[in-house]
């Protein structure tokens, strides 16, 4: 049939009808159909198997961490025969060792998959805390504490490159934000299930505290198997087939250690809140004891419930450099409100600044944590993304072992004025970020044809 060619002919069926279209009930409700609270449950999960099964491992793992850390400095020093300063001595010891290592045991992943080599590490943490049932005195406990903080400190890179090998697209940082809540509510678990064990104070209930933890690596060691298996890391859409023994180490590739550094210093947050809050809310405000729990429940309960939100709009390395110079202004003017909480005399008012101090401090928190995930992620190469992303997390290790020492120097000796001169450090760190993870200059066409290009033109 021919097509008509009136113009007035095509125009008036539409024109008429378009308010048979507008009258009809069911078009209008079609737009005001809800999702089922059965979709919105589904649409707030991990959406992969294998996202689901490490997001549980996450959760289970940071439950027996918890009850470990809540009862295990009291063990050592009342049952494993350890004064205070020989506890902090080993833990400081074993914590060198385990950042020393962290970057060979990701040379493993790349070697031999995250997958297979996590599996080692769940079976080798479930022993070693068992051994330190054995434990007497400071020359074992440095030794079980070095050998077990070996497969500690890589814990944490090895899951964010199998995270890397399974997951691909917007999931993988919604993944990783999924690990950092699940932790958060894992830790509140543990650590409320070893208060229960500890009213008894007896050495047995200690004891628990360490199997459970065990227990939790074998149940985690499970719900590995279940994973995929994943070989060597190989380099993709590469014309010389490069493996990963020649791709550039991280400790050569600048933009990647600025990157690293940036991230360790924007790190303290974390010394801040753990380490550092508790002593500057009891010792340095007015502000009545009680605050310490609000605060750090505060900023639990923000955290399990916005960190995944807020990996949703950071999915390139442009948006995750912007996130990085947000986060550094909330955790400047956290660090300003913290300041004003050790000057002001009312009670009152020091609740209010620590307040304001603990929100800035969390969403900056928030922001940083999304933000690392996928700068570490885009800067890494592929087929040696496990020794990068075990590189990227030496700077959160150095941060955790001396941030909390430094920081409490500074504010020891400059009282709420050592808050300021930390706020500064954010900025410039996160300019430092910026320094690397900026575009690389596009190499011009001719310098690609060109047979013999000018040396300085290809260094970065």
């Amino acid at each position: 049939m021919p097509e008509p060619t009136d113009p007035a002919a095509q125009a008036e069926p539409a024109a008429q009808a378009e308010p048979a279209e507008q009258d009809d009930p069911a078009t209008r409700a079609e737009p005001t159909e809800k999702p089922s609270w059965r979709d919105r449950l589904t649409g707030a999960m991990p959406a992969t198997r294998e996202s689901r099964i490490i997001a549980v491992n996450a959760l289970v793992g940071s439950m027996g961490t918890g009850m470990f850390l809540a009862g295990s400095a009291l063990y050592f020093t009342r049952f494993a025969g350890l004064s205070a300063t020989q506890l902090g001595v080993g833990l400081g010891i074993a914590g060198i060792m385990g950042i020393a290592t962290t970057v060979p045991m990701g040379m493993l992943a790349d070697r031999f998959g995250p997958r297979n080599v996590l599996l080692v590490v769940c079976i080798w943490r479930a022993i070693g805390y068992i051994a330190y049932l054995r434990v007497e005195g400071f020359t074992q406990f440095v030794f079980t504490a070095c050998v077990l903080y070996i497969m500690d400190r890589a814990g944490q890179p090895l899951n964010q490159a199998l995270v890397g090998r399974l997951i691909t697209g917007t999931e993988r940082n919604r993944t990783m934000g999924f690990i950092r809540s699940l932790r958060n509510l894992g830790f509140t678990v543990g650590f409320s299930l070893a208060g229960i064990a500890l009213t008894t104070g007896s050495k047995t209930a200690f004891q628990l505290l360490f199997v459970g933890n065990a227990i939790s690596f074998l149940f985690v060691f499970t719900l590995i198997t279940m994973l995929p298996k994943g070989g060597r890391a190989v380099a993709k859409d590469t014309g010389d087939a490069k493996d990963a023994k020649t791709v550039v180490p991280p400790s050569r590739d600048w933009r990647f250690v600025a990157a690293t550094a940036a991230n360790g210093v924007l790190f303290l947050h974390d010394a801040i809140l753990i380490t550092v809050l508790p002593l500057w809310v009891a010792e340095h405000t007015s502000s009545p004891i009680w605050m310490i729990t609000v605060l750090v429940t505060t900023n639990t309960v923000i955290t399990v419930v916005a960190q995944v939100r807020t990996t949703r709009h950071i999915n390139s390395l442009s948006s995750a450099t912007r996130a990085t110079t947000q986060s550094s202004v909330l955790l400047l003017f956290a660090c300003v409100a913290f300041a004003v909480s050790g000057v002001v005399d009312t009670p009152a008012w020091a609740i209010v600044a620590l307040t304001v101090a603990l929100l800035l401090l969390t969403f900056g928190e928030l922001l940083h944590s999304a933000s690392s995930w996928e700068i570490s992620f885009a800067l890494s190469p592929e087929a040696a993304q496990g020794r990068y992303l075990a590189f990227f997390n030496v700077g959160f290790s150095a941060a955790e072992i001396a941030g909390p020492a430094v920081v409490l120097w500074l504010l020891t000796r400059t009282g709420p004025g050592g808050w300021l001169i930390l706020a500064v450090c954010f900025p410039l760190s996160a300019a430092l970020s910026w320094v690397g993870t900026r575009e690389k200059p596009a190499v011009p066409e001719q310098a690609v044809q060109d047979p013999d290009p000018v040396p300085a033109a290809g260094g970065s």
